[in-house]
């Protein structure tokens, strides 16, 4: 088995902006119920899961077409016994590179990759533990023999080249991609010589290819960031290809056009045309689930074949896609949904409602991630509701429910969750009191994340309440409460742990409360040192803006200075637990000062709340979507989004800690701070009674961690002007009263 190694760096960022002009952002919010004037139109392509035929313990290597244009499927058993599949008519026939049994005695070569030249010949490329690169040849398929390739054993600052691809022209030559040199080298196929080396863009993983082979034997490389330039065997330059190069994406040809497969979806692309075509959209398909990376495409004469991996599942997924001629052009019914956030939950349940159901066609319309969204684009919203338009469906994230429930825009889905909780054992807690108004649930959380705190006892206990805080403080004016934080962390978690004591159920704001409120912050960002993190902010690099970002993902319970409690263990911190993985660094660092994690006042951070709009002619249909998000298929599937609300599904995370994603994962942290031990923490998955005890822990949780984000927004801007002195606490505070007075009037 090949073992994987990843890393992540945790420095002191800053936050960048990406402020856009929301005009028109909820266009084609309308009411839905009659098709489009278009939907009579026939033919569309369409997917089809293909069965794998390995079996257990094999790992899929990659994906090529034969010489006759069928599908041919790599895979390798315990990292030496290589077998290839090709798919014809339906079925799949299997053989064994047998030639390749013996032929590495002296070392352990974990083979990679397998692709074969217009005449028949099989070529295999694998590395050793030195990283070092062999690639391995048989003209027959009977005998082989490894290829002595003169640059591959070439050292240099970063050890052997890093090959991480291999292509065959029409004159038999290799083009490999050198990712640590960001070039591209060909290789006689007489000489085995370095005949050519061409720039390509840099790569970050080596999931990104930059190497393709056309039918007719041309080669296409990513010389530049959107572009590829095609070849022919004699190294002449020949035409440009553009493509659009947002996320992972695998490319093959048919005839004189390029296809690529993306979360964009597949699309048609010809050698010096500026313009290309979307022949199948992303959120039609699997290449828009966000569990599904694309690995290999190949195209016959009128399909597509993808193959796609799944990292955290350590599973492969073969689709075809071909064009059906009586399929709809565009599905009778259109079911919108609108968020202020991207939600991968969501986007999975788009994806798998519209497989279920052909006539049916969901837009899920978001601002976007990390865009800033303005009090007149919440009004513009509000008007489309309240005048009786907008989505079916709602994700509620950072919305006024409450003014939504009062103003009849929300329906009431008190009967509907009776129902569902009927057929199987959900978080109850979490689902009831996420979006309750006398009574009623107007909204439920597709997934949800759990705040924890750990650290000193006797600073737990001052974090009960403002006057417990206020009270210590008093007594111990030095006294070290988040270690090193930034302010926007502590203007932003103190606000969510004391927002009931400030704002009333009547949403009143208690000018003295947040004018206290606004002293301890001061106070606490002082003994916390968050001027260190003041030189990462300048312009629109500036921390604290209220953006997007931070109110969705909940920033206000991940301290990024977390790491310094190693240095400052008198003090406390948080972090929000989203999905296993999240546990890894915290965890580490709990387990190396004998800590345990604790909730925090038992909040849950809810996640995809979702809400029917009460004005939609299509109640049935936005129900059915509804319940489809809550089923086992949705909420088991193994996204980082949060955990689910289904209790079986929740359980079974445990099974998280035995995968081979798993136990190849290793993550690192390093924290840089001036004047201070510099901290690296390396960690492994948690261990099993730690996903156990968080199993537990999530149980227990009663507390939505909600904002309305009109009245967040403008906490954050009157929160800064005081930190940074700009005003006083009484002018604050006094400011926050008559804006949200104002606020709550409209």
């Amino acid at each position: 088995m090949r073992k994987g190694h990843r890393n992540y760096v945790r420095q002191i960022t800053a936050l960048m902006l990406c402020v856009i002009t929301a005009a028109g952002i909820f266009c084609g919010c309308q009411k839905s119920g009659a098709p489009d004037s278009e939907s009579g139109a026939k033919g569309r392509y369409v997917e089809k899961d293909i069965e794998l035929p390995t079996e257990k313990g094999e790992e899929v290597l990659n994906l090529i077409k034969s010489k006759e244009g069928n599908p041919v499927l790599f895979s390798c058993l315990d990292g030496t016994k290589v077998f290839r599949y090709e798919y014809k008519d339906g079925e799949w026939k299997k053989s064994s590179l047998d030639w390749l049994d013996g032929l590495y005695k002296e070392k352990d070569v974990y083979f990679m990759e397998v692709q074969e030249s217009a005449d028949g010949a099989q070529l295999v490329r694998g590395t050793d533990d030195e990283a070092l690169t062999h690639i391995a040849r048989s003209g027959d398929g009977k005998t082989g023999a490894e290829l002595n390739i003169p640059y591959l054993k070439q050292k240099g600052e970063t050890g052997y080249p890093g090959v991480m691809e291999l292509q065959i022209d029409s004159d038999g030559n290799y083009w490999m991609n050198d990712m640590y040199q960001s070039r591209l080298v060909v290789i006689s196929a007489d000489s085995l010589d370095v005949t050519e080396e061409i720039n390509t863009v840099q790569c970050f993983s080596g999931e990104q290819r930059v190497v393709y082979t056309a039918e007719n034997g041309d080669m296409a490389v990513n010389t530049e960031e959107g572009r590829f330039t095609l070849y022919d065997s004699k190294l002449n330059e020949k035409e440009k290809l553009k493509v659009s190069q947002e996320g992972l994406l695998q490319m093959c040809s048919r005839g004189d056009n390029w296809y690529s497969v993306s979360e964009q979806g597949i699309v048609r692309m010809a050698p010096g045309n500026e313009v290309s075509e979307v022949l199948m959209d992303g959120s039609m398909g699997a290449m828009g689930s966000s569990t599904n990376t694309p690995i290999g495409m190949t195209a016959g004469e009128e399909d597509f074949y993808v193959l796609y991996r799944q990292d955290k599942a350590s599973a492969y997924r073969l689709c075809r896609y071909t064009y059906d001629e009586e399929a709809s052009a565009v599905p009778e019914h259109t079911l919108r949904v609108f968020g202020l956030s991207e939600n991968d939950t969501v986007q999975e349940a788009v994806i798998g409602f519209q497989k279920l159901h052909s006539d049916v066609k969901v837009e899920f319309q978001t601002v976007g991630s990390g865009e800033e969204l303005s009090a007149d684009d919440i009004r513009t919203l509000n008007t489309e509701l309240l005048g009786g338009n907008g989505a079916d469906i709602l994700l509620l994230d950072g919305l006024p429910v409450d003014s939504y429930a009062e103003k009849g825009v929300l329906a009431d889905m008190t009967k509907f969750v009776k129902e569902l909780t009927g057929q199987a054992d959900y978080l109850e807690e979490v689902l009831g009191n996420t979006a309750r108004k006398d009574g009623k649930i107007y909204g439920i959380p597709v997934k949800f994340s759990v705040p924890v705190i750990y650290g000193n006892e006797e600073v737990k206990k001052a974090l009960s309440s403002l006057e417990t805080l206020s009270e210590y403080l008093d007594k111990n004016p030095e006294a070290n409460i988040f270690g090193v934080a930034e302010r926007g962390y502590i203007r932003d978690f103190l606000f969510q742990l004391y927002q009931d004591e400030i704002l009333g159920t009547d949403k009143k704001i208690d000018k003295e409360k947040m004018a206290l409120l606004f002293e301890l912050e001061k106070k606490i960002a002082v003994n916390a040192r968050a001027e260190v993190f003041d030189k990462f902010a300048s312009g629109e690099m500036a921390i604290g803006t209220g953006t997007m970002n931070q109110i969705f993902s909940q920033s206000m319970f991940t301290n990024p200075g977390g790491e310094a409690i190693l240095n400052h263990p008198e003090s406390v911190t948080t972090e929000r637990i989203a999905s296993i993985s999240n546990m890894m660094v915290p965890y580490a660092i709990m387990r190396r000062l004998k800590l345990s994690p604790e909730t925090v006042k038992d909040f849950y951070v809810p996640k995809g709340i979702i809400g029917i709009n009460s004005n939609t002619e299509q109640r049935e249909l936005a129900e059915k979507f509804v319940k489809y998000l809550f089923s086992e298929e949705i909420q088991g599937a193994q996204l980082d989004d949060g955990f689910p609300v289904l209790l079986s599904s929740l359980e079974n995370i445990r099974a998280e800690a035995d995968s081979d994603y798993a136990k190849n994962l290793i993550v690192g942290s390093s924290l840089v701070i001036d004047g201070e031990e510099h901290l690296d923490v390396e960690a492994g998955y948690p261990e099993k009674k730690e996903i156990e005890d968080l199993i537990d822990m999530c149980k227990s949780l009663k507390t939505p961690a909600v904002q309305d984000c009109t009245i967040w927004n403008i906490y954050q801007t009157e929160a800064d002007e005081c930190l940074k002195g700009s005003i006083d606490e009484e002018t604050a505070a006094k400011n926050i009263a008559q804006k949200v007075d104002t606020y709550l009037a409209e």
